[in-house]
């Protein structure tokens, strides 16, 4: 009968080790690390919807088809907020062949295009895609402007890049 007591304590003393929490918050941090990664991929998540993007920027004409995302641009291994300053837009936009060479007009009055080269993300248009694997080094040639018909608050920076030999355009907008 003594042996009833000794094995109800190392029971008790068993119960109180697994009910302790762990001193170093690593379930709680697990958990907010987990939140802040779901919110990064909702904010980096790819549109497409036509009438949602001219809500986000102005354009000068209505596009054929348009793919976007959003991104935060702040560091958040600091926990923080990233603040709406810290945001950038890349869009991928077709326009119709005549409304693309009045964009290229309208932009080059604000500063003459410069000669840009654009690395390609997995997100864009097949064609974009296939164009800059025979480039050889999957990267698209174009000529870049400033995006200043484009913005809409928060973006007032930026610049629009028309894709060599097609009416395709990557604006790059920025929250400053």
């Amino acid at each position: 009968m003594q042996s009833a007591p000794k094995i109800f304590i190392a029971l008790m003393i068993a119960a109180l080790l697994t009910a302790c929490p762990s001193k170093d918050g690593a379930n709680s941090n697990s958990a907010n690390r987990n939140a802040n990664s779901a919110n990064s991929a909702n904010a980096n998540s790819l549109k497409d919807d036509v009438d949602e993007f001219e809500l986000t920027v102005k354009l000068p004409f209505h596009p054929q088809e348009v793919v976007w995302r959003e991104e935060n641009q702040a560091m958040t291994g600091d926990d923080r907020v990233p603040a709406p300053t810290d945001k950038k837009l890349t869009a991928v936009i077709l326009f119709l062949k005549a409304d693309a060479e009045q964009v290229v007009e309208q932009a080059k009055k604000y500063k003459a295009g410069a000669p840009e080269t654009i690395n390609t993300e997995n997100w864009f248009p097949s064609e974009l895609i296939a164009q800059s694997q025979t480039s050889g080094d999957e990267t698209l040639k174009g000529t870049s402007y400033p995006a200043k018909d484009f913005f809409n608050p928060p973006y007032s920076d930026g610049k629009l890049t028309r894709i060599e030999g097609t009416d395709y355009f990557v604006l790059e907008l920025y929250a400053k």
